[in-house]
């Protein structure tokens, strides 16, 4: 669970509502509530447009522009319990076409708790890369449809050539090579590791040199020696994440047709379920 502020807390014990905010991009260009970009000066003279930062959830796209968000995030990757997987997750997003998103563009979404005189902060609900898009035209407005998955899917490439360490290697130190090569783009930066992965892998396994491997298969490896998978956490990080240590405050883990999967019994008869 993502630690909360006392204002979250205390709204949420109370009579609210949630608010919901998405960003694509780290910049964008003003419009109206309708999606229209706002313009001043007329042609044949130059037209001017306002560049506005659409990086941080108090300037995403909110409801007024979002006709629906689905996300699907697994800890296992066909619904069955397994360990020894790099589990992708993705966003469904329908909303008013907005002005020029960039290929490959970063999505974060955000949720709030308010009371209609108090807001909390903004939680991250997940960060994904657009891999698809569709826009059509209805009831006079342009709607734009996009696909995207999260960072996982940065690591379904050959784990990459490596003359800076020495093998078999620490799997920790695996880990830190996978996640910093884990781009969008060639000369950009990798991503972080969620801190609690550190936590998790003390056992100090060697791992060879995984020729022949994906990035994304040599953390499944590694997943697999610890009992658990690795996901992308909500702040976008890569995270391991062991079935021995499955957070309490999680869902019940069900079956893709929603059924809670049932492990045993108590002593008083009671079903026992994984949370997931």
């Amino acid at each position: 669970m993502q630690q909360t502020s006392e204002a979250y807390q205390r709204i949420l014990a109370g009579k609210h509502w949630f608010e919901n905010s998405v960003t694509i991009g780290d910049s964008g260009r003003l419009v109206t509530e309708s999606g229209d970009v706002i313009t001043f000066g007329e042609a044949p003279h130059e037209v001017v447009s306002i560049l506005v930062d659409t990086g941080s959830p108090d300037s995403g796209f909110r409801e007024n522009a979002l006709y629906s968000v689905v996300t699907n995030h697994e800890f296992f990757t066909d619904g069955s319990p397994s360990v020894g997987d790099a589990v992708a997750g993705y966003v469904d997003i329908r909303m008013l076409a907005p002005y020029n998103i960039p290929k490959k563009a970063r999505i974060a979404l955000y949720c709030r708790v308010v009371n209609g005189t108090e807001a909390s902060e903004w939680v991250p609900q997940g960060v994904y890369y657009i891999d698809t898009r569709e826009q059509t035209h209805s009831g006079g407005r342009d709607i734009l449809k996009v696909k995207g998955y999260d960072a996982m899917l940065l690591a379904n490439v050959s784990y990459p050539s490596d003359d800076k360490h020495d093998y078999p290697l620490l799997d920790k130190t695996m880990v830190q090579f996978i996640a910093d090569n884990m781009k969008i783009d060639a000369d950009g930066n990798g991503i972080s590791v969620d801190p609690r992965t550190w936590e998790l892998m003390t056992a100090g396994y060697k791992c060879n040199l995984p020729a022949g491997y994906s990035m994304r298969e040599a953390l499944g490896m590694i997943a697999a020696a610890y009992a658990g998978n690795f996901i992308i956490s909500p702040t976008g990080q890569l995270r391991l994440v062991s079935m021995f240590d499955l957070p309490p405050e999680t869902r019940v883990l069900c079956t893709e047709d929603g059924y809670k999967i049932v492990f045993g019994k108590t002593p008083e008869g009671e079903n026992v379920y994984i949370l997931a």
